[in-house]
């Protein structure tokens, strides 16, 4: 008498590896769009004064302060530390923020033209907002983590400028 030997056949799950993978990604992207809706908008009127461009904020209170989180976005044309100081003050006032709020954040974008220029040229007009901006008021941005970028939306002569607010609790 003679046996017979069954093979056992097993599944193969390499295959499926490309689709776990596949997946991976498309999870991974829903994540990073879901992150990226805090990104601020550029305001929608370029040519109003800078203090018609402030934005008010939103309070949260957090353990060691009041976080302004929206803060106060301006654009300018020209760099005016008065003008500047005055619209950080009347923004103060009309927000009812304390004396002690500090800026903790600053995104200075600037404009270029992309016909003529490339995004660095925009990134350089920024940087020099910057340092202007340390040397007329170092105290200003002492605390603040600064981004320098640029937008498509802001004319050549343009500068944003975004500042992000906090105040300490007693």
């Amino acid at each position: 008498m003679r046996r017979i030997q069954k093979k056992i056949l097993e599944e193969d799950a390499t295959p499926l590896a490309g689709w776990m993978y596949a997946d991976l990604l498309l999870a991974l992207m829903v994540i990073f769009l879901a992150t990226i809706s805090f990104v601020p908008r550029v305001l929608e009127s370029a040519q109003a004064t800078p203090s018609e461009n402030a934005q008010s904020s939103i309070v949260k209170k957090i353990n060691s302060g009041y976080n302004y989180n929206l803060g106060l976005s301006f654009i300018y044309k020209n760099f005016d530390f008065s003008t500047l100081e005055q619209d950080i003050a009347q923004f103060e006032a009309k927000n009812g923020l304390p004396k002690s709020s500090e800026i903790i954040y600053a995104q200075i974008l600037g404009g270029f033209d992309p016909r003529t220029e490339n995004s660095n040229t925009g990134k350089i007009r920024a940087l020099e907002f910057s340092v202007r901006l340390s040397k007329s008021y170092p105290d200003l941005l002492k605390n603040a983590a600064t981004n320098i970028g640029t937008s498509l939306l802001l004319s050549p002569d343009e500068v944003a400028v975004r500042f992000t607010l906090v105040s300490k609790l007693g």
